[in-house]
């Protein structure tokens, strides 16, 4: 049985950030049957702070001092490029807005990619499950700053290369019968 910590529910709003992996206009169903919207949101370290605090104030609530500080908290750092990764997720479908506030409708939603600047609104959730205790961010709204097409992180680019192996770029050219 799941035991949900007694607190009341703290509503939250990320810093705006860049959007990794993202899974906001259709739910993913490799590791959850019922779908999960989910994204990975990569802040600045500094813009990241205030978020952080009031999640460790309500795992403080939760759980109390001395098991707040062995919780699992929904962000990773990266101490390299000066960021904080906030995790959020849901098994409902996100509302989305513009960087104006205003509604998008469902069949106007736009695709949203990774690299997108994007802010994320939602409840933060106490849990206390198989021993693990710790505070997930509940997913209930993203607005979109800036779109990305997508193409950046996929896009290689390389200088030629004189005398080396040129590909055939017809399909009668050598290769394998599939």
């Amino acid at each position: 049985m799941i035991a949900k910590p007694k607190t009341a529910t703290v509503a939250f709003t990320t810093p705006k950030g860049t959007a990794m992996y993202p899974w906001l206009n259709k739910a993913d169903y490799q590791y959850h049957s019922e779908g999960q919207y989910k994204v990975q949101l990569r802040v600045a370290n500094d813009d990241a702070k205030p978020l952080m605090a009031d999640i460790e104030a309500t795992a403080k609530e939760a759980f109390g001092e001395a098991d707040a500080k062995s919780a699992r908290m929904p962000w990773k750092k990266d101490a390299e490029a000066g960021e904080v990764i906030f995790s959020c997720k849901s098994k409902f479908k996100p509302k989305m807005v513009d960087s104006t506030g205003a509604l998008i409708q469902s069949p106007s939603e736009p695709a949203i990619y990774g690299g997108s600047t994007l802010k994320l609104a939602g409840t933060m959730y106490p849990y206390n499950a198989g021993g693990g205790k710790g505070i997930s961010l509940q997913l209930a709204g993203v607005q979109i700053i800036d779109l990305s097409d997508g193409s950046g992180a996929a896009t290689v680019s390389f200088e030629a290369e004189e005398g080396g192996f040129v590909a055939a770029n017809d399909n009668e050219a050598g290769g394998h019968d599939f």
